[in-house]
């Protein structure tokens, strides 16, 4: 079936017989609303939504999808963080669907693990309803898992408010910046500076543990004969080197603080930009039926007072306390 086609037919419902009667002159102008909301949102259209309607025909043993009973709401682009409660007379087809995931690519059997609990579940509750939301699934490359009337939704099942991001090690660029970071605190420390407290590298710290770490390489570099040293010696030319590397990339900070929220958001920005994106949601969808959707707001982010605080990594993955910044 041809995606233009299935659009049609998902959204046959809303014509009084069961199709728009093009010589009905309501049938025409509610069809040019659906097609220029389909244009405006960016809706998109993919042969690959049929993998979730066929996932949820298996799991529930039907030929023909059940619809929500019920109308949730969804605020669009840019909407604050809110909350949902599947309402009682959906949650048995709710439940069964939690924890089902579409089989692999090219497979009619089994289940892929890149589809988490909730994913499906949220698919259907707000695709099959009237809700006026039209959900389409974007499990390619950095999309999504979610498209709401082409609004980027990442799934999260964690039921607690300090979420999992997935690891950072793709950010090369970045890794490398921390990489820079908890040398200069290591090499400090061993010289018998102060550096942090705590054993930290790139893989496992706290946002807080940038501070420390950042001010030493600022006091690196203010030694006076640093310039000088680094023309004679080359392990202090690698040294100023990889410090003005961190200052461009961080904008030139004027002290330790301003340099770890830089480097903070620049993490964060490069994962939360792409999944779901500034103005997208996380949805953090529990299996007795309460969804929390976070606003992800990247300015909040960068000019939050407790960023530092609520951010780190843990074994290479990034986490984030999504209702101290979002909430």
């Amino acid at each position: 079936m041809d995606p233009i086609t299935k659009y049609l037919n998902s959204v046959a419902y809303k014509f009084p017989k069961g199709y728009p009667d093009m010589n009905n002159d309501q049938d025409v102008k509610l069809l040019m609303s659906l097609v220029e909301n389909l244009v405006d949102k960016n809706i998109i259209l993919k042969e690959s939504s049929e993998d979730y309607d066929n996932t949820i025909k298996r799991a529930l043993n039907v030929e023909e999808i059940p619809r929500s009973k019920n109308k949730y709401p969804f605020p669009g682009k840019g909407g604050s963080t809110f909350n949902i409660t599947v309402k009682s007379d959906d949650m048995l087809t709710f439940k069964a669907l939690y924890g089902v995931a579409p089989p692999k690519k090219g497979e009619t059997e089994g289940q892929t693990k890149g589809v988490g609990n909730g994913e499906i579940a949220l698919y259907w509750l707000y695709n099959f309803s009237d809700s006026s939301v039209e959900v389409s699934e974007g499990r390619a490359g950095d999309d999504p898992d979610l498209y709401f009337n082409g609004i980027g939704v990442e799934v999260k099942a964690y039921g607690k408010p300090v979420i999992g991001l997935g690891r950072f090690g793709a950010d090369k660029e970045n890794l490398g910046l921390l990489s820079v970071i908890f040398g200069i605190n290591a090499l400090s420390k061993a010289l018998g500076g102060e550096g942090t407290k705590r054993t930290v590298n790139p893989t496992n710290f706290k946002g807080s543990d940038l501070v420390p770490a950042l001010q030493q390489v600022l006091d690196l570099e203010d030694i006076d004969d640093l310039p000088g040293l680094a023309r004679r010696y080359p392990i202090f030319k690698t040294i100023l080197d990889n410090i003005k590397v961190v200052n461009s990339s961080l904008n030139d900070p004027t002290n330790a603080v301003d340099a770890a929220v830089a480097m903070s958001f620049e993490l964060l920005d490069s994962k939360l930009g792409r999944k779901p994106g500034d103005g997208g949601f996380l949805a953090d969808v529990e299996g007795n039926g309460d969804v929390k959707f976070y606003g992800i707001d990247l300015k909040k982010l960068r000019t939050s007072d407790n960023l530092l605080d609520n951010f780190g990594s843990k074994q290479s993955s990034l986490y984030l306390n999504f209702g101290a910044l979002f909430g």
